[in-house]
C-alpha cells in the first residue's frame, strides 16, 4: 500500500533533504512548486523548445512504466555572501560565486536523486529528468544549446517565476538561484501560475543584465540571445588560470554576471521597487 503523501509531507521530505545534502551551506532556504504533469504547457515547450523536449510521461517513461501524475520542482537561492562577491566581479565569478555553482550544485544533484528515490519507496515511481538525461547522453549542443528537460520551464509551469532577458528564471527570490525538479506518479493540487502563460511577466526590462554580460550575448530582445557565446565563455577563456584562481578542475564554475549587480538579483522587480 501506498504511503500517503500529501503536500505538507512533499515539503518536509523537500527541505530534510536541504539540511541533510548538505545545499543549505550554499543556499537559502527553498521554495517549492507542483505542476501537474498534464498541463498544457508540457506540449507546448515541443514547439518552444524542440519536439526533443519530454513532456512529465515521457520523463518517467525513461525509467518507469507509471503514467505521470505531478512535476515537483524546487528553487534554491543563491547565498548572500556569494551574491555580494559576485557583484563586483566583471568577467569572471567570485570564489564564492564558483564554490556555489561547482559544489552547492552537486548538493542540488543528490536533492533530485534522493527526493525521486523517497517518493519511489513510498510507492510513487519518480525520476529526476535532469540526471536521467545526462546518464543517457544527450548533446546539449547538438539540441542547439537545449536539452531534453528544462528545469526552468518546469518551474515556470509551477508557478514559481518568469523568465529574464538573460534566460535566467525571476522568481520572488530573484534571479541568483539554481533549481531541481523530479517527475512522480503522485498527483498533487498544482500551484496557480499567478502571471498565466506570460514568460516575460516579473522582467522589468531594465536591460542591466545586458550591461552585465561579459561578451556581449544578452540583448534587449531576448530572442536575440547567443547562448552559443555565452557556452564559449563558460568552457574557455572563463577557466584560464583555473586551478591557481579557484583550487579545483574539471566542475562547472558558472558566471552569474546577469544574475548578480541587477535589480532582480535577489527580489521580483515587479513587486519590490
Amino acid at each position: 500500500m501506498n504511503e500517503k503523501i500529501d503536500r505538507k509531507k512533499l515539503e518536509t521530505i523537500i527541505v530534510d533533504l536541504y539540511h541533510s545534502t548538505g545545499a543549505e551551506y550554499f543556499f537559502e532556504k527553498p521554495l517549492i512548486g507542483v505542476a501537474s504533469a498534464d498541463d498544457g504547457l508540457f506540449q507546448k515547450y515541443k514547439s518552444i523548445i524542440g519536439d526533443f523536449h519530454w513532456t512529465p510521461d515521457e520523463a518517467l517513461a525513461q525509467e518507469y512504466p507509471e503514467k505521470a501524475g505531478s512535476v515537483i520542482v524546487w528553487i534554491l537561492p543563491v547565498n548572500e555572501r556569494a551574491r555580494q562577491t559576485n557583484r563586483t566581479m566583471k568577467d569572471r565569478p567570485s570564489l564564492e560565486w564558483a564554490r556555489v555553482r561547482s559544489f552547492g550544485e552537486l548538493a542540488n544533484e543528490q536533492m533530485r536523486l534522493q527526493a525521486a528515490k523517497v517518493l519511489t519507496a513510498c510507492g510513487y515511481p519518480s525520476v529526476a529528468p535532469h540526471l536521467v538525461q545526462r546518464k543517457k547522453g544527450y548533446d546539449f549542443r547538438k539540441l542547439g544549446y537545449a536539452s531534453w528537460w528544462s528545469e526552468r520551464h518546469a518551474a515556470f509551469a509551477a508557478g514559481l517565476g518568469t523568465f529574464g532577458l538573460s534566460a535566467g528564471l525571476i522568481t520572488e527570490a530573484g534571479i541568483a538561484i539554481r533549481i531541481g525538479s523530479f517527475v512522480s506518479a503522485l498527483v498533487l493540487a498544482p500551484d496557480t501560475r499567478s502571471y498565466g502563460e506570460d514568460p516575460y511577466a516579473w522582467c522589468s526590462r531594465c536591460e542591466e543584465c545586458v550591461q552585465r554580460c561579459p561578451v556581449n550575448a544578452v540583448f534587449s530582445d531576448a530572442a536575440l540571445r547567443d547562448k552559443k557565446r555565452c557556452y564559449e565563455h563558460l568552457s574557455g577563456p572563463m577557466n584560464k588560470n583555473r586551478h591557481k584562481d579557484y583550487g579545483w578542475m574539471e566542475v562547472e564554475l558558472g558566471c552569474g554576471m546577469c544574475q548578480t549587480g541587477v535589480p532582480c538579483e535577489s527580489s521580483n522587480p515587479k513587486i519590490v521597487l
